[in-house]
């Protein structure tokens, strides 16, 4: 379980780093600073997007797109009703972000935490396999 929270912190870092309430965040910093630093606004823009699509790609790859997209309809729905309900609002409140935040690195830490899982299956599966395969040729031989 500690390598989920890992993964989990590591996700939340990156997303309130881009954005967040606070004024510490990339987006903000940025439009600060577009004037006065362009290239490393620029060059961490950049990087951010890099580190994005390296987390997107996990995404996908472990999910795919039906999976993502169901993921969307369930969060949607669970979302629609929170608000029903009277427990959540449509405002842009610091609660609704950070827990957007939170609900976002919940579902990258899942995936992947999900794709390193499928990867040791997949690998002990092999295993087997050869070691099946490798049984039967020595029993061929001895015939």
């Amino acid at each position: 379980m500690s390598g989920f929270i890992f993964r989990w912190v590591i996700a939340f870092i990156i997303l309130a780093a881009t954005y967040n309430t606070t004024e510490y965040n990339y987006i903000t910093w940025a439009q600060d600073n577009y004037d006065a630093q362009k290239a490393l606004v620029i060059g961490l823009g950049v990087f951010l997007g890099i580190v994005y699509l390296m987390l997107f790609g996990v995404l996908f790859g472990t999910l795919g797109k039906l999976g993502v997209l169901l993921l969307i309809i369930i969060f949607a729905l669970a979302g629609y009703i929170l608000v029903d309900n009277g427990l959540l609002t449509l405002e842009m409140s610091d609660f609704n972000i950070w827990g957007g935040i939170a609900v976002l690195a919940l579902v990258i830490a899942a995936a992947m935490s999900w794709r390193s899982a499928a990867k040791t299956s997949r690998k002990v599966a092999q295993e087997e396999t050869r070691a099946k395969s490798t049984k039967k040729a020595a029993k061929a031989a001895k015939a």
